[in-house]
């Protein structure tokens, strides 16, 4: 059953890049970008992997997130998902990307949306499938986030729009 059941299509919703990133990934990128981590290693980062609830997800997702600083390292985040999905079969995967995760710490927005942009580029000519991306917009630590108010989340869409990425 578990052969037939890999062996299917499959889509990915809703995924958040950032939250595919994989412990030797993290340190990897943690070392490129002189990043210190809260781990001593990469299995004691696997091991906290084994989070409960939603707030123990957040931690170790905004952990990673402050390891990605280049247009080269959401190129390789966004880059190591798609070759998995392609090897599970997947054949429709919709991307979600936190701008302001980063653009808060002060990496540009050019250097998220490059980075994912191209490794989808580079996947939709080598790997086939069709990849769709959509960025999400969170409210800044601290603030509820206020429904019809665009703020910079539509600055930044406006932004990902001038460019031919």
């Amino acid at each position: 059953m578990d052969a037939f059941i890999e062996g299917l299509p499959k889509a990915g919703l809703h995924i958040h890049i950032e939250g595919s990133l994989e412990p030797e990934m993290m340190f990897a990128l943690a070392e490129r970008n002189g990043v210190d981590l809260p781990f001593a290693s990469v299995e004691e980062l696997r091991a906290a992997y084994s989070f409960q609830g939603l707030q123990g997800f957040l931690d170790i997702y905004y952990q990673g997130a402050r390891v990605l600083r280049t247009e080269r390292d959401f190129f390789d985040l966004t880059w190591a998902y798609l070759e998995k999905a392609h090897k599970q079969i997947v054949l429709h995967t919709e991307i979600f990307f936190d701008p302001q995760v980063h653009t808060w710490r002060g990496v540009p927005f050019a250097n998220v949306f490059g980075g994912v942009h191209r490794a989808m580029g580079k996947a939709e000519t080598e790997l086939g499938p069709h990849f769709q991306t959509d960025p999400v917009f969170p409210a800044p630590p601290g603030r509820r986030r206020r429904h019809g108010d665009p703020g910079s989340g539509a600055r930044a869409t406006a932004f990902s729009r001038t460019k031919d990425w």
